[in-house]
């Protein structure tokens, strides 16, 4: 990518990232966010909308919930293989990431998927105690046995979750999270990092400047938001892949599949 382009695509992030900072002027990125968002939330309410009461179990109550449920097996793996299209299109719905080469692109969304795709479960398990599904046998039988590697893989995924029910970030925290998951810098094989470590390095200040303005009584909200990243980035793929997919996808790694979805996204949009 040439520095205009590289300057182009960083001034896409600054005005859409700004939209944060004033609600008054709402430029381009966060308008942007907030439709990727906007478009996520839509999808997701289809996807709650197909979670019948005959397929939903009660469980202990939750901290600030009246009441946890537990979907079954069945809608949690129908559940995961709309997550992951909707993954998907939310970074296609993301404007700054189109200025960047094909190939970055490509790259960047096989090194992201698995964080998204968790993030994505967590805002959709909000209402939900997922904990039974993880502790069943089928859930079990899909992951090698007595691999404690896996073992602390799953107590993490449940950390996650359980961490971001506590938090409830809110829309324009949660795209501004995923916008700095995406835009790894570190990424192998990029024709061009420099645009995508300006693009991460702007969705993160934009992020402190909002949480900071947005929720002033919650000095480590900001801190504590960062801090899922890590977690998100222990887990393998191998075993997201294992425990969410390996019904709908079988043996196929995800990231082979990620250029076709991509390539259907932009024929639907």
């Amino acid at each position: 990518m040439d520095p205009d382009k590289s300057g182009a695509a960083a001034g896409i992030l600054m005005r859409t990232l700004s939209g944060l900072r004033s609600e008054a002027s709402r430029p381009i990125i966060h308008q942007k966010i907030e439709t990727a968002e906007l478009i996520w939330n839509n999808k997701l309410s289809d996807v709650s909308e197909r979670l019948g009461t005959t397929q939903i179990t009660s469980t202990s109550p939750s901290p600030g919930l009246p009441l946890a449920l537990s979907p079954s097996w069945e809608v949690l793996q129908e559940t995961t293989a709309r997550l992951l299209f909707m993954a998907v299109r939310w970074v296609r719905c993301l404007a700054p990431f189109q200025t960047l080469s094909k190939r970055d692109q490509l790259l960047l969304l096989q090194e992201s998927w698995k964080e998204l795709f968790l993030l994505h479960l967590a805002q959709w398990s909000i209402p939900w105690d997922l904990s039974p599904l993880f502790n069943s046998e089928k859930a079990r039988e899909r992951l090698p046995k007595d691999d404690k590697v896996v073992n602390n893989e799953i107590k993490a995924i449940q950390e996650i979750l359980a961490r971001f029910r506590q938090l409830s970030p809110d829309g324009s925290e949660c795209g501004c999270i995923k916008a700095v998951i995406l835009f790894t810098p570190e990424t192998p094989g990029l024709v061009d990092a420099q645009p995508v470590e300006m693009l991460q390095d702007q969705a993160q200040c934009i992020l402190g400047d909002y949480v900071r303005g947005r929720y002033s009584r919650q000095p480590t909200r900001f801190g504590r938001l960062l801090l899922m990243l890590p977690s998100l980035r222990s887990i393998r793929q191998c075993t997201v892949e294992q425990l969410f997919f390996k019904e709908t996808i079988g043996d196929i790694p995800i990231q082979r599949l990620l250029g076709d979805m991509y390539t259907m996204e932009k024929s639907y949009n």
